[in-house]
């Protein structure tokens, strides 16, 4: 019997060991998430900016040597834009849809281009690339908003990023 005993307290002192080890780790651990998924998520909206931003150079101004032959059968207009959302973004080359991204769980989005559940107006670029509307975004976590990653968009179409 007092084998057990002793073995049942040798298990409770563990358990507690454990218990105050995971309480001084966990909060460390959420922090290193938190940074992770934002400069994960934050490459993933710069990776699809740049892809927009080539569809729309390659794509917006046709050849001349496309344009003096069957101009009836070449599109118009397919310039590349994306719409925002606090949690997510819509890829679209004219009307078509090419994709669209929800962020991870307790990521969001803020900015000009962005509203609440529903695709806000367009982030377009137009000839050679170029940004019609400069802007600044803002990623950030939720419950930790002091933690964040700003995205300033250039007219050029250039992305700089500033960590907070």
């Amino acid at each position: 019997m007092k084998e057990q005993g002793s073995l049942l307290l040798e298990v409770i002192v563990a358990c507690a060991v454990l218990a105050v080890l995971s309480m001084a780790a966990l909060p460390r651990a959420l922090a290193i998430y938190r940074e992770v998924a934002l400069e994960y998520e934050m490459q993933c909206l710069l990776s699809d900016i740049r892809y927009v931003r080539e569809v729309s150079r390659t794509t917006q101004v046709w050849p001349q040597s496309m344009k003096g032959k069957a101009e009836q059968q070449l599109p118009s207009w397919r310039q590349a834009q994306m719409r925002f959302r606090r949690t997510g973004y819509t890829m679209l080359a004219g009307s078509a849809r090419q994709g669209s991204r929800d962020f991870l769980p307790g990521i969001e989005l803020k900015g000009r281009f962005v509203t609440g559940d529903m695709d806000g107006p367009a982030l377009a670029f137009g000839d050679e690339g170029i940004l019609m509307t400069p802007c600044t975004m803002v990623l950030f976590w939720t419950e930790a908003p002091q933690s964040l990653r700003r995205i300033i968009l250039s007219a050029g179409g250039r992305a700089r990023v500033e960590r907070r």
